[in-house]
């Protein structure tokens, strides 16, 4: 038996992909916007990009497999996760035992094995980064409590903390009781509340002592709701215990993640993230030292994801954190401000193991980018990127189609900066319109109105955008485009896995030739693409171990 406290699972499979593939294929007119270009039909149902490339090396699909495989299969929920791994360290410090369990979809086993060997059922809590929805949350919900009837779940994270915020946190009681989650932390920041509920838990001390939390005295099924006193945490930052090593599930092969920062310097029209971490809050230095060389201990890893929101941010910390890097034989990967990318600075990050960067860019039209309030032009992001590709760096740039002051004229600025700066894969996003934004507060500006996805304003509308989104898609020829969900992280795990840049380039490639025909109707398994997907996978380096 096990004393361990806490069994955090940091992340699933959220997109329903069983779902869709229930979808009548004949009728895809009906439905095309939902799923292209974010998946393929193949085989009979809909699929991920990364599950093509698993039937291409296997001859079977992630869904088919069973547990121990599925941790062998690509899959971007199997890249280790940070929530996970950084409340299991936080937790350490103070004495409280974690089992991290990153992809519930690849690891139910090792759950099953994990919570069935604890000397005391332990708390299971659920972080919702990656959810958008309840409906998620839910089915992972169920399907614990399926199996463990008296099971206590605890969730927060991103998604909890945007339905508190926009609704309040007496709002969480419906869908609590409807999920049957026993404690949701609304806090922007969760940590010290999570450790004073498992305190609590494992004393008897009263709940009313944890702040920023909605329960059910009795259980989510009949127990009577009540919230406690809400205040404020800072983020964590100096304060992390270096204590990755000692932490790190066994399912991490060469790449984790880190942060070293929180909230953003700036304010971005369309971004509520500068006001609901209440500014910029950086980890010094010495601490980031720390970190990065527990980080490194952990057997076999030598890649690292900084998910920072502007990474060369303050820009002299930025110079101070790239000398701090060379110092240490480590790739890395990051969220970048392109605007402020010079020659040097571009050296200094490829001379310190930069191999990829992600780029918000999300307009090249300068009447975009003074209504989104990015502080920056379209020139100083061509320069930027030209440095970057200079160097050697991998990017991908990020656009925003339907902010308000869109027209047909600003997309084709969009399409000749793609097509003519030599970017090596773009995102593309339709504008969410979201409460808690300096946009949905001069809304009447722009006569902007309507739903987060439904909007309309006074020179587009949402589906004007997605009809946009389209058009870019199938008429950029020089850069590739990536799914805007997963991005640099596919980039990074892919690579994590084996594959080269170039075969990750031309995979997606093939990908995108299949969206495209298959958006026009076209479906056909034996497309000279799937075989050429086959031939890549079949070839590459994939699943290789060690370095």
């Amino acid at each position: 038996m096990t004393d361990t406290d806490f069994i955090i699972i940091s992340q699933a499979d959220v997109v329903d992909y069983e779902a869709y593939s229930r979808l009548p294929v004949e009728r895809i007119a009906l439905f095309r916007d939902l799923v292209y270009p974010r998946m393929l039909y193949f085989r009979g149902g809909f699929r991920s990009h990364l599950d093509v490339l698993n039937y291409a090396r296997r001859g079977s699909f992630f869904c088919e497999a069973g547990y121990p495989e599925r941790r062998e299969m690509l899959n971007i929920w199997n890249l280790p996760g940070l929530s996970g791994m950084h409340l299991a360290a936080y937790l350490l410090h103070y004495g409280i035992k974690t089992k991290v369990i990153n992809n519930l979809s690849s690891e139910w086993d090792s759950f099953a094995a994990a919570y069935e060997a604890c000397a005391r059922p332990p708390l299971v809590g659920l972080s919702s980064t990656f959810h958008l929805s309840f409906a998620s949350v839910q089915k992972l919900c169920k399907q614990l409590r399926s199996a463990y009837p008296g099971i206590e779940i605890v969730t927060g994270g991103a998604f909890i903390n945007e339905r508190a915020t926009n609704g309040g946190p007496a709002q969480l009681e419906r869908p609590m009781r409807k999920c049957g989650i026993d404690y949701s932390l609304f806090a922007f920041n969760s940590e010290p509340d999570l450790r004073d509920l498992l305190t609590a838990r494992k004393t008897g001390a009263p709940l009313a002592g944890v702040n920023n939390l909605a329960a059910f005295n009795g259980g989510a099924a009949s127990g009577s709701f009540f919230l406690t006193g809400e205040q404020w945490n800072p983020p964590v930052l100096d304060e992390m215990p270096p204590l990755w090593d000692k932490i790190a599930p066994d399912t991490v092969h060469r790449t984790v993640q880190l942060r070293t920062s929180s909230g953003c310097m700036f304010a971005c029209a369309f971004c509520s993230y500068p006001v609901v971490a209440r500014g910029f809050h950086a980890m010094g230095v010495e601490a980031i030292a720390g970190n990065l060389e527990a980080a490194l201990r952990i057997p076999g890893v030598d890649r690292i994801i900084f998910v920072d929101d502007t990474f060369n941010v303050p820009v002299q910390r930025f110079r101070e954190m790239c000398a701090l890097f060379k110092k240490h034989n480590f790739e890395w990967f990051c969220f970048l401000r392109a605007q402020f990318v010079d020659e040097e600075l571009a050296g200094l990050m490829r001379d310190s193991g930069c191999r990829g960067v992600y780029l918000g860019i999300e307009s090249a039209s300068d009447v975009i980018l003074k209504n989104m309030n990015k502080k920056s032009t379209a020139r100083q992001y061509r320069e930027g990127v030209g440095f970057l590709k200079k160097s050697g760096i991998t990017t991908i740039g990020a656009f925003i189609i339907g902010f308000p002051g869109e027209t047909a004229g600003t997309v084709e600025e969009d399409i000749r900066f793609i097509e003519e700066t030599g970017l090596d894969f773009y995102t593309l996003k339709e504008y969410y319109f979201m409460e808690h934004t300096p946009a949905y507060r001069d809304r009447a500006r722009y006569g902007l109105s309507g739903a987060p996805a439904g909007w309309k304003h006074d020179t587009m509308d949402y589906a004007g955008a997605h009809a946009k989104k389209a058009e870019i898609f199938s008429r950029v020829k020089n850069s590739v485009f990536m799914d805007p969900d997963t991005n640099l992280w596919q980039l990074a795990y892919l690579y994590d896995q084996g594959f080269t840049f170039a075969e990750i380039a031309e995979m997606q490639r093939c990908l995108n030739r299949l969206m495209e025909k298959q958006m026009a109707g076209a479906f056909n398994d034996k497309d000279e693409d799937f075989g050429r997907i086959e031939a890549i996978v079949k070839g590459a380096a994939y699943g290789r171990k060690g370095k």
